[in-house]
């Protein structure tokens, strides 16, 4: 089974980074991105992310910029 990845990223960055990871074209994980709900992943706090992350099941990873 593919292992699953959740990336976290800001709303400016989304689109970039969709872009990438669908040219790798396919991959041996499953990915999932999902925007935090800042402008700038970067002000990303601890806190932000317990407070708005909501995991699906069977996520293997979460990728902070």
């Amino acid at each position: 089974m593919a292992e699953r990845l959740v990336f976290l990223t800001g709303h400016l960055a989304k689109v970039r980074l969709e872009r990438l990871l669908a040219g790798l074209g396919e991959t041996e994980f499953a990915w999932e991105i999902i925007d935090i709900g800042v402008k700038v992943a970067a002000l990303m706090s601890e806190d932000i992310i317990k407070r708005r992350l909501s995991l699906a099941g069977g996520t293997d990873r979460v990728i902070l910029p």
